[in-house]
């Protein structure tokens, strides 16, 4: 067991691998989208990418809640303040208003897809909901397999209403720029703290792992992972910003 550090540079920099494939995505979507390039997105190599992306880093996201929690219990034994369900409670409500924006920012420019329930919003309201589940250890796999069940089975159907759209029950000619729903997704950050749980238990590195200084693209990667969240949120805009700057893009098609 390794002492306790106040980041694990692996896990910064396997968020930052994550957050770049997505940005590679994205940029391709986006071309794709606005017709610049004929792009298919929807399966194949590039869909693998995107979704692979969106998996590390709900994975990781999970991986970094359960660390968190060990480290508020280990405050708490030592009599520091802990801040408990709030801490989780304040993050979740700050993402989720992040995704607000996001609602907002869409449903102006692209009122037929705008984003209902996207990743921020998913964020927002897993951050409340995974903390009882961070007290379980293998359990966690067995829920996180549910919810990876229930939510192929909704995958491919539609419903009459909207109400439980952030479940994952998909409302008839549903259409997004982004989707989210717990289900199967949850079960992805569930499997994430069952990984927490286990190769960091009690917020300590629980294997043996090289310095960071012996791996090549450490420092970028692990840059991009401390900033993720910043970098995620403004991506779009730049992106956009770039395309029109570039000439690429009229200004009339948004």
């Amino acid at each position: 067991m390794e002492r306790r550090s106040s980041r694990f540079w692996e896990i910064d920099c396997l968020r930052g691998f994550a957050v770049i494939l997505m940005l590679a995505y994205h940029f391709l979507y986006d071309l794709d989208f606005f017709g610049l390039a004929d792009i298919e997105l929807r399966s194949g190599t590039f869909l693998y990418i995107g979704r692979g992306a969106a998996f590390l880093f709900i994975l990781i996201s999970g991986a970094a809640l359960s660390i968190s929690r060990s480290r508020t219990l280990d405050n708490e034994r030592s009599g520091k303040p802990a801040g408990n369900f709030s801490k989780y409670l304040k993050r979740g409500l700050r993402l989720f208003s992040m995704g607000l924006v996001i609602t907002g920012i869409t449903w102006i420019f692209f009122p037929g897809q705008y984003v209902l329930f996207g990743i921020l919003h998913f964020f927002g309201v897993s951050a409340v909901f995974a903390y009882p589940f961070l007290k379980f250890g293998k359990e966690n796999l067995l829920f996180g397999l549910l919810f990876g069940i229930i939510g192929f089975y909704l995958k491919d159907r539609t419903f009459g209403f909207s109400a439980l759209l952030w479940l994952g029950f998909r409302p008839e000619g549903f259409t997004t720029l982004d989707y989210f729903p717990l289900f199967p997704w949850f079960g992805v950050l569930l499997t994430g703290i069952f990984l927490g749980n286990s190769l960091y238990k009690g917020g300590n590195r629980q294997f043996k792992i090289p310095e960071a200084d012996n791996f090549l693209l450490e420092k970028p990667f692990s840059m991009v992972g401390k900033h993720s969240l910043f970098i995620y949120f403004i991506h779009q805009p730049l992106f956009l910003g770039l395309l029109l700057l570039s000439g690429l893009l009229d200004p009339g098609t948004l």
